[in-house]
């Protein structure tokens, strides 16, 4: 198992790729696996009302994720 050591020793860029790596995994065992908090319907609920008010804005997800890699290398 990887330590907290090794991790704080890996540059932004490895952990950004452990973090992708590891929600892959979570998530290939399908939604049934990963109970959300309570609180976490009404965030999304909020964050949906703000984006169709216009005040928030979305952004693809795989262009994100490729925007933080370039800044982070």
């Amino acid at each position: 198992m990887i330590t907290t050591e090794q991790i704080k020793q890996l540059s932004t860029a490895e952990k950004l790729q452990v973090m992708e790596t590891l929600w892959q995994e979570l998530t290939a065992e399908g939604a049934d696996h990963l109970a959300s908090p309570a609180w976490h319907q009404q965030a999304l609920q909020q964050t949906e009302n703000a984006v169709r008010e216009g005040e928030e804005v979305t952004h693809d997800w795989e262009l994100a994720k490729q925007s933080l890699r370039n800044k982070f290398r």
